[in-house]
């Protein structure tokens, strides 16, 4: 038999009330398991204090709703500070790429980076891609299909598009890697535009690079021997592929796209 249990005591001046399975502290009618209501009007009362064995305080929620970790006067909405050498101050484990899009609760086509000041206040970077409601990130990594074409992400009317690929030495002869690396931009008036951009070759075997197509819709990133990775706006797409210049044929191999925009 299920049984319905109020209590109040009060004792200097506190009051403790459990009603309806529900806890109180300063309330009588608790709207939650653990209800707590601050009777100080100051922002700068502790309403709640969690400590350790050693009775050093760990945890602190003011009046405001302002909450410490490892401070005992939180000086913004959340502060926390280093308690230990050995372990960083904040980890975030990965949801998910934004080229593979696993979690239907984040909003990964627009998003902005977060960025600190030198005290420490943590805040959103207005970027170019906030500048606009089509604006999308592409951010992720892909792979090639050989000489088929894949879509990176679709360009709109006066789109303009930038990124960073990176590839390991998984690209060129086969074997024998080349790490390419360009930053790109691009728009129906100018075409690709390089940046700035280098590569590196494996095992001490040389492999020259050569990136052509700069004021076109078409770049290309020409190694001297093995596959071409290639870009291209074709039919309203931003494609990429890979293929050997002198066979016509290409191998899957994999490559990064970081910093990426497109502004609508």
């Amino acid at each position: 038999m299920k049984n319905i249990f109020l209590g109040v005591l009060i004792m200097s001046n506190s009051l403790i009330c459990a009603q309806n399975k529900n806890f109180g502290i300063n309330t009588n009618q608790p709207n939650a398991k653990v209800d707590i209501v601050s009777r100080d009007n100051s922002n700068l009362t502790k309403a709640l204090r969690l400590s350790n064995s050693d009775l050093n305080e760990k945890v602190t929620i003011l009046n405001d709703g302002s909450v410490g970790i490892n401070s005992t006067s939180p000086d913004a909405q959340l502060t926390v500070n280093q308690s230990s050498t050995i372990k960083s101050v904040l980890k975030i484990n990965t949801l998910s790429t934004t080229n593979n899009k696993q979690n239907s609760g984040i909003s990964y086509n627009i998003f902005s980076p977060l960025v600190s000041d030198e005290s420490g206040n943590i805040f959103i970077q207005t970027d170019l891609k906030t500048a606009n409601d089509n604006a999308i990130t592409f951010d992720g990594g892909y792979t090639t299909s050989g000489s088929v074409n894949k879509i990176m992400c679709s360009v709109n009317s006066g789109s303009i598009l930038g990124f960073t690929v990176f590839t390991g030495f998984v690209q060129g002869q086969n074997g024998v890697g080349v790490s390419k690396y360009a930053t790109v931009t691009w728009s129906r008036g100018t075409g690709f535009i390089i940046g700035s951009n280098g590569h590196d070759f494996g095992n001490n075997n040389p492999n020259n690079l050569t990136i052509t197509g700069s004021g076109t819709n078409k770049l290309t990133f020409d190694v001297q021997t093995g596959d071409d990775l290639i870009f291209e706006i074709i039919g309203g797409n931003l494609v990429y592929r890979q293929v050997d210049s002198s066979s016509g044929n290409g191998r899957n191999e994999s490559f990064n796209i970081l910093k990426s925009f497109r502004s609508r």
